[in-house]
């Protein structure tokens, strides 16, 4: 009995043991195997050797967390996009990535300053201010409110200046934009585009602020401007370049800056030995540029014109394709796209009056390394509350500078009432008559910006009613050219305004000067700004004795406006 009894202890023993033989036999294949995946699991995905386990934490976890069945194994499964973002610096292209988003001469800005999340879907935010005019019409402190909002902003953005910006205020005037520069700094702005009144105060202006000389102030961003070159020698202006490349997250965004086809509202003396080229033409060959040098995946176009040719360039196709574009100069609120195949193309401007602030945002596959969806928005005024506090100081410093207070605050005359900006047109050119002493003053409608409120008439606000520069020209027409022209410009509609002293009379078909029918065969001489005096289609250019003058139209509004001494009215004709 006892030998019996001894011999079912030592079976049970002996089964003991061998089942705890066993056991450590498949602990030690179930580690080996996931050592062995794990590391070929690094080799074909190229994820860190960083985020490889240590020995301590393998023998602590497998028992626990580990299947012992190597089939089930989930390690070879998980794609290389869910490397964890906490340690990017590690993180290296795969063969099969393209290399748009991972390019070889900049690793830098996909490792470290851009890492790469798993999401493969990136939004882009793009920001555009246009024809701002100094904040002749919104207030220099709208920027202000603009800085905060784009400095506050969260996500992947970029803001250019679409043209237009500085002119327009006394307080830009008087600096010729600098405080402006100041401010695109502090809000950080990323690019500068040219716009048709970047030349009024003579291109070089703007150069001064991409010199590499601090002291007469300096744009921090580029200056674009792709279809501006020399005439002489077809080379860019020096201070520009025609596109700028900024990435996020491993997209690459280019961005082409553009004037359009408005030279005609340049003046001609501003622009000696300057050629435009063709827009749609340039953007074609710089986007392609883009994509085929630079590997850029998102081309956008900032222009300095309005919407009316958006067409010519969303049909712009292959490495020449336009994903979104902005607008300017028209002053026209818009936020919309152009129709065509797989993406449709956005474009937006603001107006400058209700809403200071457009944005397009565009949304990225890196997988499909194609655009899926776009937004375009309009910022309204309102929903920019908040002012920037350095930005403030920025606008206090300069607008409390002795000199220029001095000069804004000098009061010139008191306004009898509220005058829209059309009607003082013809005052203008009854000034050019008497004041540059000609036979026949003309000026455009245009060129009185905003309306003279009742009250005191200041420095400051003629410089912001009459913000340009313009010189006076004259020259010598027959009566019989004066009268064609008068008549044209009544057919037309144009933008050139008369002196009060020419009228037709329709009853006798004649042009009457000062109370008598002109002279058809007897030359008179006419004055008119520069800005429509040099301008092909219209007439000035046609007599004869060319000449510029030494008068600034501003300086002879100031002159009849001291003259007014008993108070102004625009309907009263000149003070001379």
């Amino acid at each position: 009995m006892k030998k019996k009894i001894l011999s079912i202890i030592m079976m049970v023993i002996s089964f003991f043991v061998l089942i705890a033989c066993n056991t450590v036999i498949n602990d030690t294949n179930t580690t080996n195997e996931f050592t062995n995946e794990n590391t070929t699991e690094l080799v074909t995905s190229e994820e860190p050797t960083s985020l490889q386990p240590t020995t301590e934490e393998i023998s602590t976890d497998i028992p626990t967390n580990l299947p012992t069945d190597p089939t089930t194994e989930e390690v070879t499964e998980e794609p290389t996009t869910e490397v964890p973002t906490e340690e990017p610096t590690t993180l290296q292209p795969t063969t099969s990535e393209p290399t748009t988003e991972f390019p070889t001469e900049e690793p830098t800005q996909v490792t470290t300053e851009e890492p790469t999340s798993s999401d493969p879907i990136v939004e882009i935010n793009l920001f555009s201010i246009n024809d701002f005019h100094g904040g002749a019409y919104t207030g220099m402190d709208m920027m202000s409110r603009v800085g905060y909002y784009l400095k506050n902003f969260e996500g992947n953005h970029l803001e250019i200046s679409n043209g237009d910006i500085f002119q327009g205020s006394a307080l830009s005037n008087y600096y010729q934009g600098r405080i402006l520069v100041d401010i695109l700094n502090e809000a950080g702005f990323d690019g500068f585009t040219i716009g048709n009144h970047e030349f009024d105060w003579g291109i070089d202006i703007i150069g001064n602020y991409q010199d590499n000389d601090d002291t007469n102030g300096e744009l921090n961003h580029p200056i674009l401007a792709a279809n501006i070159v020399y005439e002489d020698t077809g080379l860019p202006l020096e201070f520009t370049l025609p596109y700028m490349i900024e990435e996020f997250e491993g997209v690459r965004v280019g961005v082409i800056g553009l004037i359009g086809s408005v030279m005609n509202s340049i003046a001609a003396s501003r622009t000696e030995n300057i050629l435009f080229l063709d827009p749609v033409d340039t953007a074609a060959q710089y986007a392609s540029e883009l994509r085929e040098n630079h590997d850029v995946d998102i081309v956008v176009v900032y222009i300095h014109q309005g919407s009316e040719e958006n067409t010519e360039f969303a049909n712009l196709s292959g490495s020449s394709r336009i994903d979104a574009m902005f607008n300017a100069h028209t002053h026209q609120l818009e936020a919309s796209y152009v129709s065509r195949a797989l993406t449709d193309m956005p474009y937006a401007q603001m107006n400058n009056y209700d809403s200071s602030l457009v944005h397009i945002s565009l949304t990225y596959d890196k997988n499909l390394n194609r655009i899926i969806d776009f937004s375009s928005n309009i910022i309204e005024n309102d929903q920019m509350i908040i002012s920037d506090s350095i930005i403030d100081q920025i606008i206090l410093e300069y607008s409390t500078n002795t000199e220029y207070t001095t000069y804004i605050n000098e009061v010139l005359t008191i306004s009898e009432g509220n005058y829209y900006r059309n009607d003082m047109a013809q005052w203008g050119a009854s000034v050019i008559r008497d004041y540059a002493g000609v036979d026949v003053g003309a000026t455009n409608a245009g060129g009185f910006r905003v309306s003279m409120e009742a009250g005191q008439v200041t420095m400051g606000d003629l410089m912001t009613i009459y913000p340009f520069d313009n010189v006076i020209k004259t020259s010598e027409m027959t009566g019989q050219q004066l009268t064609d022209f008068y008549l044209e410009v009544i057919q037309y509609n144009s933008d050139v305004v008369f002196d009060d002293g020419l009228y037709y009379n329709y009853a006798s078909n004649q042009l009457f000067i000062d109370g008598g029918p002109i002279v058809l065969n007897q030359y008179y001489t006419v004055g008119a700004v520069d800005y429509i005096f040099d301008k092909t289609y219209y007439d000035f250019l046609e007599g004869q004795n060319i000449r510029q003058t030494i008068y600034f139209m501003r300086d002879l509004l100031v002159l009849d406006l001291k003259n007014a001494t008993d108070g102004f009215n625009p309907s009263d004709g000149s003070h001379y």
